[in-house]
């Protein structure tokens, strides 16, 4: 994790901002199942032009303690963050069709830009 926060650093200094796409996915999601999801978002990536752009997938367990601090389930929140301020309705919508494919139960949480402000 302390080198996922690292490289975030260096895209906050050197982009001004990141933006996060998070979702809560409650049941086991294999290790398979998330290359599925990130294969299908990278390959959308590059056929819509951002070939070139990088992502981080920061992944968080939510035990029951912590579900009952937030008023949630037991789960996994996966965030998917971008350098930069992105801007792309797509990204929410690829890693939903995966998700949905998957047969995975899931909640999109919301997308957090550049600006600080939540969507």
């Amino acid at each position: 994790m302390e080198e996922e926060n690292l490289e975030l650093k260096e895209w906050i200094d050197k982009y001004g901002a990141v933006t996060s796409y998070s979702f809560m996915i409650y049941g086991p999601m294999s290790i398979r199942d998330n290359a599925i999801i990130n294969k299908g978002l990278t390959l959308t990536l590059v056929s819509k032009g951002f070939g070139d752009i990088r992502y981080i997938q920061l992944t968080e367990e939510m035990n029951p303690k912590r579900a009952e601090l937030f008023g949630t389930y037991r789960g996994w929140n996966i965030q998917w963050v971008f350098p930069g301020n992105v801007d792309a309705d797509f990204i929410e919508d690829i890693i939903s069709e995966g998700l949905e494919f998957l047969r995975l139960k899931y909640e999109y949480i919301g997308k957090i830009g550049g600006n600080g402000n939540a969507s």
